[in-house]
C-alpha cells in the first residue's frame, strides 16, 4: 500500500487548505521563504512522519520484522515529492491569479 492512514489525513488537510487558498485568496504573494518551507515540508518532514507512522503500525501486530518487509515505506518520499510539485504549481497559479 503506497499511502497509509496518516497520508490520507494529511492529504485531506492539504485539500482543505487549497480550497481556502482558492476560495478566499489567502496567499497573495510568494517568496523564497514560502517555497523553501513547502520544499522542506513535502520533501522531508511529511515523508519522515509518514514512514515513522507506518513502521509503528506495521510492527504492532508482527513479532518478527525484517528490513525487506518495510522496504515499501521508502516510496513515500517520491510520492510526497510528487504531491509537493503539484502543490507548488497550484499555489503559483493561485498567486498569479491573485495578482491580476
Amino acid at each position: 500500500m503506497l499511502l497509509g492512514l496518516f497520508d490520507y489525513i494529511i492529504l485531506v488537510i492539504i485539500i482543505i487548505f487549497n480550497i481556502g487558498v482558492w476560495k478566499y485568496k489567502i496567499i497573495k504573494k510568494g517568496n523564497r521563504i514560502f517555497y523553501l518551507s513547502i520544499l522542506l515540508l513535502f520533501g522531508f518532514v511529511i515523508p519522515f512522519f509518514s514512514i515513522d507512522f507506518e513502521i509503528k503500525n506495521a510492527t504492532v501486530n508482527s513479532k518478527e520484522i525484517d528490513s525487506f518487509t518495510l522496504l515499501y515505506t521508502f516510496f513515500r518520499f517520491p510520492t510526497w515529492w510528487f504531491f509537493g510539485v503539484v502543490e507548488v504549481l497550484f499555489l503559483k497559479h493561485q498567486i498569479k491569479k491573485a495578482k491580476s
